[in-house]
């Protein structure tokens, strides 16, 4: 029998505390990854914009966005952790540095899928 281990596939435990919560934001759950992306590549979008030269309005919903982003990865565990609790708990540098976080753990997660893919052999056609 062959076991692979896949534990070897999950990253390197990176860890964020925030309301004395230690956060791993290592790795995006498969149960919050399209809301995830779905937020971020709002975001890039924005801020190939540059969010200096965006208006008031785009830059608060450039915030608004990161805070969804903090709210989308908490919430789960601490389900207390709700855009409220950020809005009254959190400062911006602290939003901006978690939200960074969020976001490289879904590149490297992308990155790290297309490394298995090109790694994996085709099966063997059968006649």
């Amino acid at each position: 029998m062959k076991v692979e281990n896949l534990d070897v596939l999950r990253p390197e435990s990176k860890f964020v505390k925030l309301d004395g919560k230690d956060i791993d934001v290592s790795f995006i759950p498969c149960g919050i990854t399209f809301e995830i992306d779905d937020i971020v590549q709002e975001l890039i979008k924005m801020n190939k914009e540059g969010i200096d030269t965006l208006d008031k309005e785009k830059q608060r919903r450039a915030f608004d966005l990161a805070i969804e982003l903090c709210v989308a990865f908490c919430s789960r565990k601490y389900p207390e952790m709700d855009k409220k609790w950020f809005m009254d708990n959190v400062d911006p540098i602290q939003v901006k540095m978690f939200a960074g976080a969020v976001q490289d753990a879904l590149f490297k997660s992308y990155s790290g899928i297309e490394v298995t893919g090109k790694n994996l052999k085709a099966p063997k056609k059968r006649k």
